[in-house]
Order: structure tokens, then sequence, then C-alpha cells
């Protein structure tokens, strides 16, 4: 007990010597922290964008001879729902790949990549959480039309449209015919990312009816689960569970392994389970790039943390051989000595990564204030226009975890060498 008070009135009473360490600790655990914060909030902000452009957090495709297509998909939705959680939402897609189509509107063109034909009443929760600037999902409410369109901010600002619009869609049909078609704008939404620039969202019947599809195609079932997030293994047990019932193509990590099996034109009908992951494997090596630029970042700092303190904690205890003396004289125990110097440390150490933290907390505030929105191409890792840092519990940890066992290990190792003199020697220096 004896050398708890005898640290607490060590650090009141050097508390000018003890600042410079403070302020290191404070700072570079700050740094570490948000650093972490930052680009976990990014990737997951970017895996959000995705988890919206491909319908949530893995699609099921069918594909029989050359061809992707599922003819009946109310009865395959009927059969998928009794062999996942009762949390499922499940929704039919026709993601129509518009590389030869446009948009129009009083002479300008706008090319598109991707029209997402979607369900608005079955993924309503999912499409709300794009930024609209105007109009947005509750736009539709009491319209019985289902002509309407939402694009994304940078088509409407080079069409020179707002909601309320009409434009023209021209698309190529199934059997190679031009079609045109009057479409409605009901809602813009803000992003210039890959997954949302050159992507707009119709209505899933407009978008067949216009495309020459059946009544009951689709090329894709999405299902979500909004409520939970789904980890490897969840998914594992999906897949497990919709084996039971229907003939599953091999477990993938890539999309493409399963879409260019397809051209070897299955017999039966063969379903791929195509987790978000699998969607992802270009934007992984870069999410790998930036875990790997933080990782050396947070380890820089926290060698420079540690360094910085363990080397100037070993001066202290180097001017304090005369303290250790006094404290041999009385009788006092090696280990005690060792204990009171390392608790004294250790209050140091614990203080400053508090206030790291509360520091790291108010950066993450105030950065989540400004609207990043006007970077090119940085919309993906935004959300609503806004950097949203997310706290990374076990990396948080890590760091300062790791801060503090080595610098004490760094400070163990300075005051052994320290009371290996004898109390006589040690009296005899002055500090």
């Amino acid at each position: 007990m004896y050398q708890t008070k005898l640290a607490l009135r060590s650090l009141l009473y050097r508390k000018t010597q003890y600042i410079s360490l403070f302020l290191v600790c404070m700072v570079g655990v700050a740094i570490s922290l948000a650093a972490i914060a930052v680009s976990t909030g990014m990737i997951n902000s970017l895996n959000h964008k995705a988890k919206i452009y491909y319908g949530g957090d893995f699609t099921l495709m069918c594909a029989k001879d050359s061809g992707l297509a599922i003819y009946d998909y109310d009865k395959a939705i009927e059969l998928v729902k009794t062999l996942l959680p009762e949390d499922a939402e499940l929704s039919p897609r026709l993601d129509f790949d518009a590389r030869h189509s446009s948009f129009y509107f009083e002479g300008t063109q706008a090319l598109q990549q991707t029209i997402k034909g979607i369900q608005i009443q079955n993924e309503k929760k999912l499409i709300s959480s794009l930024k609209f600037t105007e109009g947005g999902v509750e736009n539709l409410s009491g319209i019985e039309q289902s002509n309407w369109v939402f694009i994304s901010l940078p088509i409407a600002n080079m069409l020179n449209v707002h909601i309320g619009d009409e434009i023209t869609f021209q698309l190529q049909t199934t059997d190679d015919y031009l079609n045109t078609v009057g479409v409605v704008v009901q809602g813009i939404f803000q992003d210039s990312s890959v997954f949302g620039m050159y992507t707009s969202y119709m209505d899933f019947d407009f978008l067949k009816q216009a495309y020459g599809r059946p009544q009951n195609f689709a090329n894709r079932i999405c299902v979500n689960f909004p409520e939970r997030n789904i980890n490897q293994k969840n998914l594992d047990d999906f897949y497990d569970s919709l084996s039971a019932s229907l003939n599953m193509f091999p477990k993938i990590s890539d999309k493409d392994d399963y879409t260019d099996a397809v051209k070897n034109e299955f017999e039966t009908e063969t379903w791929g389970f195509i987790p978000l992951s699998a969607n992802l494997t270009d934007v992984e090596i870069m999410q790998l790039a930036m875990d790997a630029v933080i990782t050396f970042i947070v380890l820089i700092l926290t060698l420079i943390i540690i360094a910085g303190i363990g080397s100037t904690y070993r001066v202290l205890i180097m001017k304090r051989i005369n303290e250790i003396g006094i404290y041999m004289a009385v009788g006092m125990k090696k280990h005690s000595i060792i204990a009171t110097l390392l608790f004294e440390s250790f209050l140091l150490l614990v203080i400053g990564c508090l206030c790291g933290l509360i520091l790291n907390t108010l950066f993450c505030y105030f950065i989540s204030l400004f609207d990043f929105s006007f970077i090119p191409s940085f919309d993906m890792f935004l959300e609503s226009g806004n950097l949203k840092p997310r706290f990374d519990v076990i990396k948080s940890v890590t760091v300062i975890v790791s801060v503090i066992t080595v610098t004490l290990l760094a400070v163990l190792y300075s005051t052994l060498k320290s009371i290996k003199i004898m109390p006589v020697q040690a009296l005899a220096v002055t500090e």
C-alpha cells in the first residue's frame, strides 16, 4: 500500500518533469487511435455503399445452360425463405448492363454503367440510406406511375435536371432493338464513387418491361439482414442450409469464379452463392493496402511513444539514484522499490492513454462535421458526404496495451540497473 502512496507523491512532486512524458503519451495515443478510427470508418462506409449497390449481405444467382436467369423468382423466393432465418429480407433484382444505354434531356446525353431494377417496397431501408440531395424514397409515396428513376448528382448536373423532370432512357432490348422510354426523376443522390456515379435505380417491373423480359423474370435474389452484422460463420451456415434444397455451386471468394463457370453450360439449375466480399475482390486489395499503411503509421507512433517515454524515464531514474539509496538505507526491499517506480510510470501511462482516448474522441467528432464530398471519387469512403470514424475496440486496446506494457518493460530494465549499486554509493550521488 505504501508503494502506491510513494508513487502518487512522486508524480505530484515531480509533475513538471513528467509533463512532457504525459504529453508524448497522450498525443501519440490520440493520433494512433484517430488513424485507426478514421480508416475503420472509411472501410465501413465503403462496405455500406457496396451493400446498397449489390443489394445486401449476399446474392443468389441461378444458371442453366449458358445463361444467368431466374424465370420464376416468386417460387424461388418462397423456397429460399424457408431455408434462411426469419430476419432475412429477400428481394428480386434486375441488374441491367447499361453500357450501351443513355439518358437524354433537351439534347444532352449522359452515359450509364448499370441500372438496378429494384422493388422499392422490399429495399426501402437499404435505398433510404443513400444521401439524397433532392427527393428520395419518400417522394414515391402516393405516386402510381412506375416510371421513376433515382440518379446520381453528377449525372443530374450533367443533364441539368431536378426532381419531377422527365428524361428519356434509351436502351437495347433482349432482341437487340433500340427502345426509348420516358422516366421521371424522383430522387437525386450524392455519390460520385464507382458504386454511384454511373448507377441508377428504377422500378423492377418497369425496367423488365422496357428491356423485354418476362413478368416473373429476375437475374438475382438479394438477401439482406438490416438488423445485424453478418460474419463468415453466418455465411457458411446460410450456404449449408441452402445446399439442403438447392443445387449449389461450390463456395467462392470471387464472383468471377461462378460467372466464368456458367460459360461451360450447366445441364441443371446451379445456384451461385455470392457474398458481398466476392463482389469486392478488387476493392479488398485497396482495403488491405489501407490497413497496411495505417498499421505502419500506428506502429511507428507506438515505437516513438515507447522510445521517448522509456529513454526519458531512464534518465529520470538515474537522477533519482540518491532517492533510491535512501529507500535502500531505511530497509526498503528491492522488489518494493521496483514496484513503486513501476506503479508510478503505470499511473502516468494510464492517465496519458485515457486523455489520449478523450482527445481522439473529440477529434473524431470534429472531423465528422466536415463535408468531404467535394473530393473527386472520395465518396466511396463517406457517409452522407462526411467521414464517420468508427472505434475499433480490438485495435485500440492493442495499441494502448502495447504502449503500457512495452514502456513498463523499458522502465523495469532501467530500474533493475539502478538498484544494483550499494546504498552508500547511491547516497553519495547528488541529484
